[in-house]
């Protein structure tokens, strides 16, 4: 029998409905998602309370959701709210209407939480076992120690990307650079309050749209023969170039950013200038992409249950490729065994299986190593 589970993800600056498909062995298939920019975080008012208007567009929007998702083959659908909502004076109470409506649990979630989950989900589709976990997002910021693939300490932050633009980069065409190095000083200030991520160094997994975002930017800047972003690796230098583009640019400008949606246009600053500070301060060179977020994170937990998936790679593989993943692949120059397994895999398939849809569980540098070794092969047939 199919299990599918929905959730609709209520954040600062989008609201979200994604359908999921259990898969075998923990495989996770995003069959739908649509979304809206109601940017909740922007419409509160001098009370800290969601206007009515607002709390009447949120409730139509997630209704509307809710007969996608139920018409989509889900029999329960689970809401989360997160930043904006739980800043606002009556988000409890909207929360608690959205709860009342059949099959469905509505629930706001601790920025704590919500760290959690975006760790749950890189340990669940990256080969991620050790390291920090970052989910930007509008009106927050969640760092993730994670050691073995077991959660150490999840903290969260007011520094999502509308709220920083709203204190510091309202209304400037150009951002000044009184604005700018306001705005990195009081991100600093907040990072300085986790002691263990000073000078961490480890590996960093980031998600959220504004990340996602970045690394386009930087994809499509590179010509990157990859086709999504899942996995991918944003060096550092990279970022702060792109940050310093973006910083000195209008909106009007930035609209030509290729790989830079509309609704970014104003907060892209600001998100830019925060991981790239993360990055410094933690001492981290890169920082890897999660397309997967805490949809998937709840999704998963629902699904398969509370422990992350023990072989992501190995899902990846039975769900995307359709082959169970062999213990004992073929000899390839100069692949690790869990490169020799995607390899096997795809074998018999056109490239274009490894670059065009993200395979669960990968890296992007170990797709492209098979990638080449296949091509080298290939081509000499």
């Amino acid at each position: 029998m199919t299990r599918r589970a929905a959730v609709v993800d209520i954040g600062s600056g989008s609201t979200t409905l994604a359908v999921f498909e259990a898969g075998n062995g923990g495989f996770l298939d995003r069959i739908h998602q649509e979304g809206a920019s109601l940017r909740l975080i922007e419409k509160l008012d001098a009370r800290g309370r969601l206007p009515a208007a607002a709390s009447r567009e949120l409730l139509t929007t997630v209704d509307g959701f809710l007969d996608r998702a139920h018409a989509e083959g889900a029999a329960q659908v689970e809401i989360v709210a997160t930043s904006a909502m739980r800043d606002a004076g009556n988000g409890e109470a909207l929360v608690a209407k959205l709860g009342a409506r059949p099959n469905v649990r509505a629930r706001l979630v601790t920025g704590e939480e919500e760290g959690r989950l975006a760790a749950h989900t890189a340990m669940c589709t990256l080969p991620f076992r050790s390291g920090v976990v970052l989910d930007l997002g509008g009106g927050s910021l969640q760092l993730v120690l994670v050691r073995a693939r077991k959660v150490i300490s999840s903290v969260s932050l007011p520094l999502g990307a509308l709220r920083l633009y709203d204190q510091f980069l309202f209304r400037q065409e150009v951002p000044s650079a009184d604005a700018l190095c306001a705005l990195r000083h009081h991100v600093l200030e907040q990072l300085r309050t986790i002691p263990w991520l000073r000078s961490c160094g480890e590996s960093l997994v980031a998600v959220g749209g504004s990340v996602r975002t970045l690394a386009k930017i930087e994809r499509k800047r590179q010509g990157w023969p990859v086709g999504h972003g899942h996995g991918y690796r944003l060096d550092g230098e990279a970022l702060l170039d792109a940050y310093e583009r973006l910083s000195r640019a209008s909106p009007r400008e930035r609209t030509e950013t290729p790989g830079l949606p509309a609704h970014r246009v104003d907060t892209i600053v600001t998100a830019a200038l925060t991981l790239s500070t993360v990055l410094r301060f933690g001492g981290f060179g890169a920082v890897h992409l999660s397309t997967y977020g805490i949809r998937e994170g709840v999704a998963f937990r629902a699904l398969f249950g509370e422990a992350p998936i023990s072989d992501p790679g190995g899902a990846g593989l039975r769900g995307r490729l359709r082959v169970v993943p062999l213990d004992r692949p073929p000899a390839a120059p100069g692949l690790t065994l869990r490169e020799r397994r995607l390899y096997a895999a795809a074998m018999d398939r056109p490239i274009a299986w490894l670059l065009d849809k993200p395979i669960q569980g990968f890296w992007q540098e170990e797709v492209l190593r098979v990638a080449r070794v296949l091509e080298a092969e290939r081509s000499l047939r």
